[in-house]
């Protein structure tokens, strides 16, 4: 596991950064499930082409995530926190490799540009 800089990320984050190098359950369960999704869904769809864009809805996750892993941690707001501070810790750049986006009820949805660098990136913090 690489060495987090803590000035770069957000405070709040930090705790969970923390919880996911120290493979703590349902963090480190929610980091392993996404890495799983993206390298899968970019090796299906991503052979002609350089990029593809990775949704995650938290709202979803915590729910896939609740059929494999029975802990009164996760909620949506601990989803979305550790969707983030993955992204953070594994040093992607907002609206480079990931951008966020809010829908009219207030729901945000995350969007990772998955190659094979930002899939590098994530597994090298991992």
């Amino acid at each position: 596991m690489s060495e987090v800089q803590v000035g770069k990320v957000p405070i709040p984050l930090v705790n969970y950064i923390y919880l996911i190098m120290n493979r703590k359950s349902p963090y480190y369960d929610i980091v392993q499930h996404l890495l799983r999704e993206m390298e899968i869904h970019y090796s299906r769809t991503g052979k002609d082409l350089s990029e593809i864009v990775y949704t995650i809805n938290p709202r979803i996750l915590q729910e896939e995530i609740e059929k494999r892993v029975k802990s009164e941690k996760l909620t949506t707001v601990n989803v979305c926190r550790t969707v983030l501070a993955l992204l953070y810790a594994s040093e992607l750049r907002e609206e480079k490799d990931f951008y966020i986006t809010t829908t009219s009820g207030g729901r945000r949805n995350y969007h990772v540009k998955v190659n094979p660098r930002t899939l590098n990136m994530l597994f090298r913090f991992v």
